[in-house]
């Protein structure tokens, strides 16, 4: 910027307008032979001063106006320090001590040197329009007394006044305010000056790959550096430090982006440093972990001017044959949009990423992602094309700042009731810089929005009721409630896996609610979302396993239940189970009570005895465990939960049924199989799928002798294409046939049972009665079920419709009842988030069979399996088709 002023008309404002406080003073002045010239400057002051808003500006010979203005580098000045400007042809020892250079520092003893605050006049040396010689040849350095700077420029100068003078060319006392001379040991850095004859623009460094052609093949780094400008967009101050720059017209080629991420050596950017500020700097360019930025040392950058007006954000699109990835590839460092016609839709909800260790959301490509192995066998090529059209696919989205515990901080009213997202939604209006870390794609928001932003298929809308709660006949529901404990909020029974009878949250044995609070909204909300399913029998996982007796926790939600319900004829109750086949610990405060197998959590089973009658006890099947020898004397152990069987007779209906509740071997543990794999390597499966398997073939060939119609319920830890799903019921077509093994060193109550793990080559024949689409849980952004109804042949016959209730799966796991990383956001007793799974409701119709013999429809043909399967999608995640 250059001042410029009539001496008439200029100087009475220059004098007025200069602020009294800045305590910036010119503290030195060279006027030597040839090209030695200098000017010093000093703060005065006690706090910080940035050079950015300063200038030094020329008068010369006989001029009554300001004529050449030299802007300052955008550099801190302490308390204390000095500030050398000096003649790019200056001697070296005036160059080794100056912080900055410029050709236009070209006075002679008879110009006006004076200090600028943007418009205002800070200090000066000389007088305008006078030509007298008042400094040549000579070294001046301000006396310590003087404080306050010379604003008047009119009036006649007199050097003696204010300064000392030296002999010509003096430099020692340059770099330090005072009369003596400095002492310095070493230089000080060089300035930084743009060199803008050599810029390189930033689409040519990002070039129309996924690396910038200036970083060699083999490298992570160019091995240049390279003169950049362009206009800032976002300042990052703590997940992403330094700021975004993009080039602000860009080369019109849609492959190339025009924005780039510039690291400042881990330092946040200065104040100075805004959306809107023009910078050029020097960097070397740089293959982050994927991603292409500028890193710029030693403070190697300067600001030509601030307050341009922002950069619009660039709609995003996916064009026609590339990958979201590919997308992002061509917008990296750019601010982008997302709009009505943005393809992105939520695949994982707002909840907490272990990997980056903050809360934050995915968004995918057209519609949320399934997992590979619940559409496709495990190891098929059509998985491994999922798994890898998956990983291009998704965007994690989240602010720069970490956000709170409990904070939407792009949402505006995050709450569970009416502040909401869902899986599947739209985000429009939101705008983002494309970022990448922790070896993913990054949308860094950098606006707000609300509600009334979302778009959301009303297929995909939060229902407060079963669709099939209307259906008429039998009702069967599957739920896992999230670890529900009573042993220590309710001080009720105490559980087999923990050592003494008291428990608390911090036992390693305990896996429940933390909290009397926790525990009372878990139970509130369980228990809304029951009686809101209706189900005449409803199998239950992940329940505390301490007993069926009033204490219990599976009494607990009984009583909690039934306590709701003013009609009787609705109230449920417990089986009662084989005493034989209860487990009892023989120590103090668990003697008397009797164990569902041995592992903290157990299934359980509760009914409406006016829809059913339990025929005799419940029994349990028992599921294998494993005994592995392993290097040395060792022996590595894994065990399963106990399923439960539960005969029913059904009033007027001739057949029994019998509903079986499982409960498989966990995805996250252990087993010997998977010790056995190169290191690195994982089964696609998760940990233990071959003890699943061999717990669905114990499953399977249990179920053989039963009479009339089964139905078998439960989380089977395996999505739908995987083994142990397969075993149960075909293996026809998935591409796994021979491939599928059970574990080896199994052993079946106390006996050996498989040495060797054997191949399934036959499955049982049960028919899996939800969609392959009818998701019921989401995991890392996939969905998938890992809850199921599977029915035999005769019991196909008769239903009528399968529902995966979506009041979890979709929804953010902060809604839940427990207070991890939720922070102070509030809760809500409704029935949404009152389990990480989906609820499954089988409606068993008998009647719709009268006067037919079963397995025929109304011309004599079976009834068919794709009819089956169409029941199940009806709470089916629409697809966006754009």
């Amino acid at each position: 910027m250059s001042f410029v002023r009539g001496l008439s008309s200029g100087l009475a404002l220059l004098t007025l307008s200069a602020p009294a406080a800045s305590q910036l003073l010119i503290t030195e002045y060279v006027e030597g032979s040839s090209n030695n010239k200098a000017i010093e400057l000093t703060n005065l002051s006690e706090s910080n001063i940035n050079l950015a808003d300063y200038s030094i500006q020329l008068a010369f010979n006989e001029s009554t106006e300001f004529t050449k203005t030299i802007s300052l580098n955008a550099a801190e000045l302490a308390p204390g320090e000095s500030y050398v400007l000096h003649h790019d042809d200056a001697a070296s020892e005036i160059q080794d001590i100056g912080n900055q250079f410029s050709g236009s520092l070209t006075f002679n003893g008879n110009d006006t040197v004076a200090l600028f605050q943007d418009d205002s006049l800070i200090d000066s040396l000389g007088q305008l329009g006078d030509t007298q010689d008042y400094a040549i040849d000579v070294t001046l350095r301000r006396n310590p007394d003087i404080t306050d700077g010379r604003t008047d420029v009119e009036s006649e100068f007199n050097v003696d006044e204010q300064w000392t003078s030296y002999s010509k060319d003096t430099f020692d006392g340059l770099g330090c305010s005072g009369l003596e001379t400095c002492g310095n040991t070493s230089p000080p850095p060089k300035p930084f000056m743009c060199d803008f004859n050599n810029l390189t623009p930033i689409y040519q460094i990002q070039g129309d790959g996924d690396r910038s052609p200036m970083v060699p093949e083999d490298g992570i780094e160019s091995d240049d550096t390279y003169f950049v400008s362009g206009i800032v967009t976002m300042r990052g101050e703590s997940l992403f430090k330094g700021f975004y720059l993009q080039d602000p017209i860009g080369d019109g080629d849609n492959a190339t982006s025009d924005g780039i991420y510039v690291y400042l050596e881990g330092e946040a950017a200065p104040d100075t440093i805004q959306p809107g500020t023009e910078i050029c700097l020097e960097a070397t360019v740089k293959e982050y972990y994927g991603n292409t930025q500028l890193d710029v040392s030693d403070s190697a950058y300067r600001i030509l001017s601030t307050g341009n007006e922002a950069l619009a954000p660039v709609p995003l699109r996916v064009e026609e044959g590339e990958t979201l990835h590919d997308a992002l590839e061509r917008h990296e460092g750019m601010q982008v949009a997302l709009d009505a016609d943005s393809p992105l839709v939520i695949t994982r909800n707002f909840s907490y990423d272990y990997d980056a260790s903050r809360n934050n959301l995915v968004l995918a490509n057209e519609s949320p992602l399934y997992n590979p192995t619940h559409m496709h066998g495990a190891e098929t090529q059509a998985a491994q094309d999922l798994a890898a059209a998956n990983a291009v696919s998704r965007v994690y989205v989240e602010s720069d700042y970490k956000a709170k515990d409990g904070e939407l901080p792009w949402f505006d009213n995050f709450n569970p009731v009416d502040g909401y997202l869902r899986m599947g939604d739209q985000l429009t209006g939101l705008t983002a810089m494309v970022g990448y870390s922790y070896d993913e794609y990054r949308l860094v928001v950098t606006n707000t929005i609300g509600s009334g932003d979302i778009i959301r298929d009303p297929e995909n809308e939060r229902v407060d009721e079963p669709t099939t709660k209307t259906e008429q006949g039998l009702k069967v529901a599957g739920f896992n409630v999230l670890n529900y404990f009573n042993s220590f909020a309710e001080a009720g029974n105490p559980n087999p896996m923990c050592t003494e009878a008291e428990v608390g949250p911090n036992d390693d044995c305990y896996r429940g609610a933390g909290s009397l609070e926790e525990f009372e909204l878990q139970q509130e909300k369980l228990v809304n979302a029951i009686i809101a399913m209706d189900a005449d029998v409803v199998a239950l996982m992940e329940i505390e396993n301490n007993g069926f007796d009033s204490n219990s926790a599976v009494q607990s939600l009984v009583n909690a239940i039934n306590d709701k319900q003013a009609d009787k004829k609705a109230h449920y109750q417990n089986v009662d189970v084989e005493k034989s086949d209860l487990f009892f610990k023989e120590e103090p405060g668990f003697e008397d009570i009797g164990y569902f197998g041995t592992d903290a959590i157990t299934v359980g089973l509760i009914y409406r005895a006016d829809a059913v009658k339990a025929k005799g006890k419940a029994q349990q099947i028992q599921m294998p465990e494993q005994h592995a020898p392993v290097e040395g004397d060792g022996v590595k152990s894994a065990f399963q939960r106990h399923a439960m069987l539960q005969t029913f007779t059904v009033p007027g209906e001739k057949e029994p049924l019998s509903v079986v509740v499982n409960h498989f071997k966990s995805k996250g543990s252990t087993c010997w199989e998977d010790d056995q794999l190169p290191e690195g390597e994982e089964d696609i499966q998760g940990s233990c799928n071959n003890f699943r398997v061999s717990a669905a073939k114990v499953l399977g060939e249990s179920l053989n002798d039963i009479d009339g119609d089964v139905l078998v319920m439960g989380d089977l830890n395996s999505y739908g294409m995987e083994d142990p799903i397969l075993t149960l019921t075909s293996i026809d077509g998935s591409g796994r046939e021979g491939l599928i093994y059970t574990a080896s060193h199994t052993t079946l109550n106390g006996e050996v049972y498989e040495q060797q793990g054997q191949a399934i080559t036959q499955s049982y024949g049960l028919i899996n009665l939800k969609g392959k689409e009818d998701y019921s849980y989401s995991y890392e952004g996939e969905l998938g079920s890992l809850d199921y109804a599977l029915a035999n042949p005769a019991l196909a016959d008769k239903v009528t419709a399968v529902e995966a209730w979506h009041i979890n799966a979709a929804e953010s796991n902060l809604f839940e009842y427990s207070e991890d990383y939720t922070g102070d956001l509030e809760k809500s007793d409704n029935i949404y988030s009152s389990s990480d799974h989906d609820p499954i409701i089988v409606t068993v119709d008998y009647h719709s069979l009268d006067g037919k013999t079963e397995g025929e429809d109304d011309s004599g043909g079976s009834i068919p399996l794709s009819a089956i399967i169409a029941l199940a999608a009806i709470a089916l995640l629409r697809r966006h088709h754009r």
